[in-house]
Parts: structure tokens; sequence; C-alpha cells
């Protein structure tokens, strides 16, 4: 990686001041005079060589060597505005420092975090982790912030000593994203930042620059301003609204313009979950979306930085407070367009229940149904609503103020019905409902009806609409020794009559699924002894006695 990043280093951009612009940053990209090393310097009235050598100059006796170097006729006299070549090394040259001004997660200097309001001198290597952002005020106005993943070298940050906003800034961003504001005033000097496969040289501009280990491929994106970006092989311009793709060893790819910003008007002002459940609609040309959410609106410090390939993200919402949301639509090369920006409050309410008992599509004989539910953080009290259908446009039941995470219900209809619960905090504050689940109501199996008639003994029961039966009957109450056990269509049975004596009989109801509901209480009945065998039996014991 360090290999790839110092062959660069003969494409080194020299932004120079406002008079020469950006037309000299190009003209060094494409190998014109100007070296990668030289300061412009814009003369000012009354500016002589032997002045500006003792003013800039490590060793002022050099300042032969500037007018060789420039071809200046009369050291004495220098033309208003004219620009002067001087190699940074020749120059007096202040260290500056650069000040962190927001953290978020894991952000490490050396192998220590980092704290704000500490100073970075020049050569800190700064390391985010995969939650970790961090933004650095330089001397100059500019701010930089580091994004997830990233490794960021302050390789140079000097200030050229007599001459006012005069820097070199340098910064190598060996992986990761920086997003980077340079500040736009009448600065001269450069401000670069190295990947290990292009230079990107701006002066005045808001732009962001990125470079993935995985392919080995850079990006850079412009917002505001023009941004030069560039390696061995080529370079290109980037205005504002357009990126470019740099590969290892190829010429920059043409820029093309940025993806347009989602549309994300339907945001809800207030989010009162303890997800942070966002959708917009799709941006044509879209393979992935940025989102990410900070507490301050220029995302200094971000919360949460996430990708999707989908219109839509599902995260963890960070505690109470203001935030803002931004997302960006990213091509198939990678570019991250502009910005869609949305404030919103996280105000978050008690979770929803996790509903528990009865199971989902239960089936529940008689009653009263028992409904419970998992108690939730947060929640001093409960609301519960049952309807017949899963919408609750018009709820059957609807308590209130449930002190417990249960409720039973007594007296419903045979049928299907929906059931859902939410937590209310002590502040009366509802939060959403929870998940819905429905159940069946199937009524309790009435005792059965048996009787002997003539020679049969018939068994009926009050039919329940869609049901089949199971009829047992046994001599002991119990039914452990049930000799008639079968299924039955009809809610009737008979069958020839048994032997006298005492009989149970009870039905079971079958749904058209196969599930059983409970058995009905047992019904006694008694086969009578026959009249014929009451007359005949003390006879037959009278005449076994004579005999």
């Amino acid at each position: 990686m360090m290999g790839r990043s110092s062959r660069l280093d003969g494409w080194r951009l020299i932004c120079a001041g406002t008079m020469v612009g950006w037309s000299s940053c190009i003209a060094a990209a494409n190998g014109t005079a100007v070296s990668p090393v030289d300061f412009l310097y814009h003369a000012a009235p009354r500016d002589t060589l032997i002045g500006i050598g003792r003013r800039l100059l490590l060793e002022p006796r050099r300042w032969h060597e500037i007018q060789q170097r420039n071809g200046i006729a009369d050291p004495r006299h220098i033309p208003l505005g004219q620009v002067l070549r001087i190699p940074y090394a020749w120059l007096k040259l202040d260290v500056e420092s650069a000040t962190v001004v927001s953290l978020a997660g894991q952000v490490e200097l050396d192998g220590r975090k980092l704290a704000i309001g500490e100073l970075l001198p020049q050569g800190s290597v700064v390391r985010t982790g995969s939650d970790g952002s961090v933004t650095l005020d330089l001397a100059d106005g500019s701010v930089v912030t580091l994004q997830k993943s990233s490794v960021l070298k302050l390789d140079q940050m000097v200030a050229v000593t007599g001459v006012a906003s005069a820097r070199s800034i340098v910064l190598k961003l060996d992986a990761g994203r920086v997003e980077t504001t340079v500040k736009p005033h009448r600065d001269v000097g450069r401000f670069e930042i190295i990947t290990p496969v292009a230079v990107s040289a701006v002066r005045g501009t808001q732009f962001r620059d990125s470079f993935t280990d995985d392919d080995a491929h850079g990006t850079t994106e412009t917002l505001e301003g023009s941004v030069g970006v560039g390696n061995d092989a080529a370079s290109v311009a980037v205005a504002a609204g357009f990126g470019t793709r740099v590969e290892p060893n190829r010429e920059p790819l043409p820029p093309v313009v940025l993806l347009p910003a989602p549309d994300l008007s339907q945001v809800q002002p207030v989010n009162g979950d303890v997800a942070l459940n966002v959708q917009w609609s799709p941006v044509a040309g879209a393979r992935q979306y940025r989102a990410q959410v900070a507490a301050d609106a220029k995302f200094r410090a971000l919360v949460v930085d996430s990708l999707t390939s989908s219109p839509a993200v599902d995260l963890t919402a960070p505690p109470d407070g203001e935030y803002w949301l931004r997302v960006r639509s990213i091509d198939a090369l990678g570019l991250e367009g502009p910005d869609a920006v949305r404030a919103f409050t996280q105000h978050s309410l008690p979770a929803a229940p996790q509903l528990m008992s009865p199971a989902a599509d239960a089936k529940i004989v008689g009653g009263p149904a028992h409904l419970a539910w998992v108690p939730a953080v947060g929640a001093s009290s409960y609301a519960l609503q049952v309807a017949s259908d899963p919408s609750f446009n018009a709820p059957l039941l609807d308590r209130q103020n449930l002190a417990s995470p249960a409720s039973d219900l007594a007296q419903l209809a045979a049928g299907r019905y929906f059931w859902r619960t939410r937590s209310i905090n002590t502040g009366g504050e509802a939060g959403p409902w929870s998940a819905v689940r429905s159940f069946t109501q199937r009524p309790d199996m009435t005792m059965p009806d048996a009787r002997i008639e003539g020679r049969r003994v018939l068994v009926r029961w009050q039919p329940q609409p869609g049901e089949t039966y199971r009829i047992q009957i046994a001599r002991d109450i119990g039914f452990v020794h049930a000799f008639i056990d079968r299924p039955v269509e009809a809610a009737e049975w008979s069958a020839s009559k048994p032997f006298p004596g005492v009989y149970y009989c009870r039905v079971q109801s079958i749904d058209s699924d196969g599930s059983g509901g409970a058995y009905s209480p047992p019904r006694r009945f008694v086969v009578p002894i026959p009249l014929w065998v009451k007359v005949a039996a003390p006879l037959a014991i009278g005449l076994a006695f004579l005999l």
C-alpha cells in the first residue's frame, strides 16, 4: 500500500493563489514546469527579492536562486502579482496541529483512545473502528471527518512563515472514507488528500474521498467547487455534482454525474419506537444507499453509519434527543451522491410487549380465554384490544390500565378473534402496539343426552357447525376401559342396547384440522334388566332350591 502511495509523490497538485486559479493546478497535474514541491508566491506591492529572502527563506541569501528560477530581471522591481515559484524546502515553516472536535465510537491514535479537545501533531495516524468517527479542525479552518473503519495520516500540516494564510496540508487516507470541507477563502498553498491509487488536490471546496481495500479502488465525489484527481497515468478535474473512480495503475475514470438524493419527506418528525425504521422511494440507478445518523446538523460525530441495498433501513434507535438523518444514493461505481437530510426527535416510548399465550392460531374450548404477554421494560400498565378483524376497526374489547401482563376473557361467542396489547409508561404515554395474534373460540361440549329406546341406546348432543365428533362409552366414569371409542359425523349415535348395568358416555368435538377439544361432562345412563328376567329369575332360583 505504501509503495503505491510513494509512486504518487511524482504527481502532487500544487494549488496556487486565487489569481493563478485552478488552471495552474491542472497544469501541475499534466507535468508542466510547476514543481510538485513549489510554493507559489504572489508578489505584493514594494516586494523585492532581497526582502522576500529575509522574510520567507531559511537561508535569506538564496534569493539569487529565486531570481534565476523565475527569470526575474531586476531583483528590486517585481511586477505586482507575479507568481514566484519557491521550493517548500527553502521556506520557513511553522508546524501546526489538528484539534479533535467530535468523537463517536472507537477512535484511536497509536493504540490509545482519543479525547475531544486533544491536539494532534503532524505525523499522527488516526484509526476508527467499525462504529467510530472523528472530526478534526485544521489550523486553516478546514474540517475533516473520518468515518468508520478508516486510517488517516496527518502527513504534513505547516504554515509558511511571513505569508498570512499560506499553508501546506497533506493527508494520507490508507483506508476508509473521509469528508473534507476546505475553508473557502483566499488562502495560498496546497491541500491534498492522497490514497494508494490517486491524489485529490483542492482549494475552497467540499468533497469526499474513499479507498477500499477489498478491490483497491478509490473514489472522489465533489459537492462544492472543483477537485483535481490524478495519478501517474492521468488526471481529471471533478466539478461539483460529479465523481470519479480510480483503480490501481489505471487512469481515473471520466467524471460522471452523481445520483440524486433520496426523498425523505415521509420521515416522521418524532420517532417513538425502539427501532428507527425509515423508507424512501427507490432512486433510479442506485445499487446501494448509505444512511447516517448524527446528534449534530453538521454530522461531525456519527451515531449510525449503515449501508443497505434496499430503499429502507431498520436501525436500533439512538437514546432520546434531537438527531439528524442523512441518506445518499450509491451508483454501480460506488460513488455516493448528495445528501438528503432530515431532522427528527427520538422520544422512546415503552416497548411493545411480546405476546406469550395463547399460541398463534390456538383453539380455545370453553372459557375463560386467558391472554398473557411478557412484561415490557418501561411499562407501568398495559392496554388490550380484542377484535373480530385484524385491522381492529371496531374492537369488541378495549381494556386500559391493566396492572398485570395478563387478562381473562369470559363469555366469548364461538368464532375467530384477534388480539394485541401495548405498554403505557408512568406518564400515561402509550407505546406501539404489539404484533397481532389470532385464536379461535370453541364452545364447551354440553353433557349429551342418553336414553334407551326399545332395543337400542340413543345418545344426542348439541351440534356445532363445521365440527365432527368422537363418542366414548365405558362402564367406569374415568373411561379407562371405553368399549366404544369412535368418530361420528352427526350429533347423535345409536347402537344395540348393551347388557344391563350402569354406563357412562361423553363426546368430544373435532375441528376440520383434526384437533380435538375437551370432552363433555360424562352422562350416566342405566340399561335396565328386562321384565322377563325379573320374573323368571325368582322362579328359576326356587326351582333350583326344590331340586
